[in-house]
């Protein structure tokens, strides 16, 4: 590739007399020169609004505008600033010179002109703009470059006592170039006074010859404003001579507000603004050393929310970082000013009580810090209640060094929380016990799998249509050597801080699934099994892609697979779970959603999701009979999923009666120790080699004949009325409890109760009161030898007594008060209860009231 050639020079030779112009032609262009003309001031400057020349010779004397005055103008256009102008003059005195170069002329040529000499001057010319030119390009560069980097010099030359200031210098210093000398001493005058000894003492050891400077100071600008700079200078030596100070400032007031926010940051916690752990520990070292001193007591309190885990998962982490916000705000007013608020993380903070005379004193800011959780939190369209745990320990007592005294607080946090949450514990060397178990046990639980030590037992899962086991649910134990069982509720949430449910939860379910594949190898390949899936397992790896590759190891047929899932996995992140959901449906396998009622429990988000079973929580169950509350919940949960077309297991069935109210209301399935506990896998062949089942009156079945129970605290009164009944075909079923009778009802389908109105346990009016609200489709008839008007009556307007006999009774008319009873049991009276009027009216017939 050539190298480009450079274009010859254009000169516009400017003279209003054209023989001129005819001869510097035929002088230039031989030497390489391109020649434009013009015969005067006005086409000159037209031309070079066109297209600026490389150099220009103009002549003084032309008519309408001279030499001078086209000069001027020229140097006035963009662009012509630098352009070589020279002036073609007859007149060689010094006025005229001096005329041209004021006018901006770069040189001058008299006439006659020398011919021969003419190109090589002009060359010159050429070459020295050209350098001019390159200097103003390297001096803009230099401004630029010192503008972008903040970058400022100085100069002082000691012969001559002046110095110099460059422009982006003085915009540091906030002054103008005329704003005085350029001097060290006014420098010196921009520096704050607490930094110009500092300043000073540099410049003058600079002055004593010692080299060099570099330090950061600050300069304050007439407005009061303040920049950090950083300062360098050096002494210059000639011929070994002090001859000349220069330095240069940068402004460097970003770059310092940085650091000062990265030590913020590495100081305080980003979310919430408070001390770190980073800080805390700096303060708690600093105000132990001042205990020792004062001999004044030190106060450490850990704190963590009670469920915060649960407003994460439920509404999502900008609510939860918004709750996180609004706790620091307010335990900051719950503390005296010198006291120390500080967040360790996650839902984690730290109070640093300082200079306490006593422990109440202590005690008062706790109970102030739990008062501060009463009221509940707004966040936008959310209103939260929450609580706190506190932990609290004292130096000297319970630690004399930072680590030991947040140890200390944290084994009386965790001890709070043993208790209830709630509340604040005050720590004891108990608790170091405890938590030092605790470690111990989660150093263990890193070891277990691998040794073997956890072992899955299986709780059968039983139809309540076919009284069959139709599956089981696979439980994790853990048999420690040396220790024995460990109880579950001891070592999994453990696992599920650490991590290491994620792993367990991987060889549940491949264990869980090769046993499924061994019983249905052995004749049982009706069987399911039930898995638990933790919220963590569920969020960190793909259960669609795991329920995959262990179905083809296993052999198992995906329909027999049901993972169990909680509702706080469902309210993580709803749009990812719904679609993880969906995928392990398409797979085959069958979604249940465990312990349900004890959390979010709604119709409108449970329909969001593709769940098969609803599993009714046994807090519930523990209650269906004598509970009207936990019985019309169950009642509503069952009634909810069967709109939804979704089957449901009850859990925890442990007494007949249990088992009697799931049946009556139409549950498909139970587990729980009335038909077994957990078993282990040999136990569990022996059960279903053996057939094990629910006998048939245990399970669901129309009942065969009329239901009726007697309730009376007298022997003979029920003996009688059994005679009386007897021959009009009832089950007759008779107690002298109370708490009995419900027991009874919960167990068979009674269709009309007759109960005494005064028993020693509970009086009939409060017995049918509680049966209305546990059983409201059994007609309830109260009988009475006293007159108790106004109970009685009352209990028949709340609709608690379809009828009021009194005794004695007429057999004929009790009889036929029972049959037409059992006519409105049957007719579907449950769906229409007698109103108080109709109560009253009953009564009435009977003549009681």
């Amino acid at each position: 590739m050539n190298p480009q050639i450079p274009p010859e020079p254009l000169v516009l030779v400017v003279d209003d007399d054209v023989m001129t112009r005819i001869l510097v032609t035929e002088a230039l262009e031989p030497e390489g020169f391109r020649i434009e003309e013009a015969d005067g001031g006005l086409e000159a400057i037209e031309f070079f609004q066109r297209g600026s020349p490389d150099l220009i010779l103009l002549d003084v004397t032309m008519p309408g505008m001279s030499g001078f005055e086209c000069c001027e103008r020229l140097r006035r256009l963009p662009g012509g600033a630098h352009v070589p102008i020279v002036v073609l003059t007859g007149n060689d005195d010094d006025a005229s010179i001096k005329e041209a170069l004021e006018a901006g002329a770069s040189d001058f040529i008299a006439k006659p002109m020398q011919w021969r000499l003419l190109a090589h001057r002009l060359r010159y010319l050429l070459r020295s703009s050209s350098a001019l030119a390159e200097l103003s390009r390297i001096r803009d560069s230099l401004g630029h470059a010192q503008a972008l980097a903040r970058l400022g010099n100085w100069e002082y030359r000691l012969s001559t006592g002046t110095g110099y200031w460059s422009p982006q210098l003085s915009r540091i210093l906030g002054q103008t170039p005329e704003a005085g000398p350029a001097t060290f001493d006014r420098l010196l005058l921009c520096v704050p006074e607490d930094q110009r000894p500092q300043v000073l003492d540099a410049f003058m050891g600079l002055h004593a010859g010692t080299g060099s400077y570099a330090l950061e100071h600050r300069v304050r600008h007439g407005d009061g404003s303040e920049r950090h700079v950083f300062h360098q200078a050096e002494a210059v030596h000639e011929a070994g001579r002090l001859v000349l100070l220069r330095g240069t400032l940068q402004d460097i007031t970003e770059r310092k507000q940085q650091e000062l926010r990265i030590e913020y940051l590495a100081n305080h916690d980003a979310l919430t603004g408070l001390p770190n752990r980073n800080l805390l520990n700096d303060r708690l070292s600093q105000i132990i050393a001042r205990a020792r001193r004062t001999g004044l007591h030190l106060a450490t309190l850990v704190l963590d929310l009670d469920r915060f885990k649960f407003v994460n998962d439920s509404y999502g982490h900008p609510i939860g970082d918004a709750l996180l916000q609004a706790v620091a705000d307010r335990l900051k007013m719950a503390v005296r000013e010198g006291d120390t608020v500080a967040r360790l993380g996650g839902d984690e903070f730290v109070i640093l009580l300082t200079d306490l005379a006593d422990t109440q004193t202590a005690e008062d800011v706790v109970q102030k810090v739990l008062s501060m959780f009463v009221d509940p939190f707004l966040l936008g369209e959310h209103t939260l209640h929450m609580s706190t745990s506190i932990g609290v320990s004292e130096f000297p007592a319970d630690g004399d060094s930072g680590e030991i005294l947040l140890k200390t607080a944290d084994a009386a946090l965790y001890s709070a929380k043993d208790k209830g949450r709630n509340c604040y514990q005050f720590y004891n060397h108990k608790m170091g016990a405890l938590m030092e178990e605790r470690a111990d046990i989660e150093h263990a639980l890193h070891q277990a799998m691998a040794r073997g030590e956890l072992e899955l037992h299986y709780q059968p899962k039983v139809d309540l249509n076919s009284g069959k086991i139709y599956g089981m649910e696979a439980l994790l134990r853990w048999r420690r050597p040396g220790i024995g069982q460990v109880p579950p509720d001891r070592f999994i949430p453990l696992a599920e801080e650490t991590g290491l449910i994620v792993p367990i939860g991987d060889w549940v379910l491949r264990t869980a699934c090769a046993q499924l594949g061994a019983w249905h190898a052995s004749g049982f390949s009706h069987l399911t099994m039930a898995v638990n899936v933790s919220v963590r397992q569920f969020r960190q790896i793909s259960m669609p892609d795991l329920v995959r590759e262990v179905l083809a190891d296993s052999g198992v047929p995906a329909q027999c697979l049901e993972l169990e899932l909680t509702e706080s996995l469902l309210m993580q992140n709803q749009e990812l779970v719904v679609r993880d959901l969906n995928q392990l449906k398409e797979i085959g396998v069958t979604l249940s959603l465990d312990d349900f009622g004890t959390g979010y429990s709604s119709l409108s988000y449970l329909k969001q999701f593709p769940i098969d079973v609803v599993k009714i929580d046994q807090s519930f169950i523990r209650d269906v009979t004598d509970s009207v509350d936990g019985a019309s919940l169950t009642k509503s949960i069952i009634a909810m999923a069967k709109s939804l077309n979704m089957s449901t297991v009850a859990e925890g069935v442990e007494t007949e009666g249990q088992l009697g109210f799931l049946n009556t209301n139409r549950c498909d399935a139970i587990q729980g120790y009335y038909f077994s506990r957990p078993l282990a896998q040999s136990e569990i062949g022996e059960l279903l080699q053996a057939g094990t089942r629910l006998p048939s009156d245990s399970c669901h079945g129309e009942p065969q004949q009329r239901v009726l129970l007697l309730v009376d605290d007298e022997d003979n009164i029920l003996s009688a009325l059994q005679r009386v009944l007897r021959r009009d075909g009832y089950r007759i079923l008779s107690t002298t409890k109370p708490q009995e009778a419900l027991e009874l009802m919960a167990i068979h389908p009674v269709g009309v109760i007759v109960s005494d109105a005064r028993m020693r346990d509970m009086a009939g009016t409060e017995l049918l009161r509680r049966v209305k609200g546990l059983h409201p489709e059994t007609v309830r008839i109260m009988l009475s030898g006293y007159t108790e008007l106004n109970s009685v009556t009352e209990a028949i307007n709340e609709g608690a007594v379809y009828k009021f006999i009194t005794k004695p009774w007429n057999d004929e008319i009790l009889r036929e008060h029972i049959r037409e009873s059992f006519r409105r049991y049957e007719a579907g009276a449950q769906r229409s209860e007698p109103g108080p009027a109709q109560a009253s009216d009953a009564a009435a017939i009977d003549g009681a009231v």
